[in-house]
């Protein structure tokens, strides 16, 4: 995918986040039910990846997994148009939206980040709780897939950001790691913390009244189209 990016199209639709709408042109790349990654998104997913660090984590693989991009226009109807940056994420000196890099067939970089990051979960929650039975990759893919499947039968897909967080935010039910892995009888719900994202009066702001109205997003550089 990341020979044939040039620049593309986002959208801000109606469950908050940004979608894939167009890339160069539509007979290049399938743009169907891909979400792409705001700024404000990539700080929380900088935070929770931070203890993975200690456990392995590989920061050629976070790189190869999105692609760069940032904001060269401001268009209507909640649109943006966003162009390829030969950047790393974490020296850019601007804001970016990232797009994972997926090949075919859910595979790729992307893919490979993603197999790295629930691997290196499974090791954090076993060093942090004392399990009777360690837990293993194969139980985080199972919950995370049944979890999806119902939101497929609902009509509903999974965005990059969502799948993400639920990874590395994933403790299993009835186990609460920030106190140091206590049983707490409950439950816990995957992707709990997700920033809830809404317009209002042409600007963007989130459901912790954290405003990005237009003044912010021409803080992006955003130009004329």
């Amino acid at each position: 995918m990341s020979d044939k990016i040039e620049w593309c199209i986002v959208k801000l639709m109606d469950d908050y986040k940004w979608w894939l709408e167009k890339v160069n042109n539509d007979t290049q790349t399938d743009t169907d039910y891909v979400g792409v990654i705001d700024p404000r998104q990539f700080e929380h997913l900088v935070e929770l990846t931070s203890p993975l660090f200690d456990y392995g984590l590989r920061n050629e693989l976070v790189e190869g997994a999105f692609l760069k991009l940032r904001i060269v226009a401001e268009l209507p109807d909640n649109r943006v148009k966003l162009e390829f940056m030969p950047t790393k994420i974490h020296s850019a000196e601007e804001p970016l939206f990232l797009l994972p890099n997926v090949i075919a067939d859910n595979e790729g970089p992307y893919a490979e980040f993603i197999d790295h990051i629930i691997r290196l979960r499974v090791k954090l929650l076993n060093d942090s709780i004392d399990f009777k039975v360690p837990i293993n990759v194969e139980e985080i893919e199972e919950t995370l897939r049944e979890q999806y499947q119902e939101k497929y039968i609902e009509g509903n897909n999974i965005h990059v950001f969502d799948e993400i967080v639920d990874i590395l935010e994933y403790t299993p039910n009835g186990y609460d790691i920030a106190n140091k892995g206590e049983f707490d009888g409950e439950g816990e719900d995957l992707g709990g913390g997700h920033e809830e994202y809404i317009v209002e009066d042409g600007g963007l702001e989130t459901d912790e009244s954290d405003e990005w109205d237009n003044e912010e997003l021409q803080k992006l550089e955003i130009l004329d189209q």
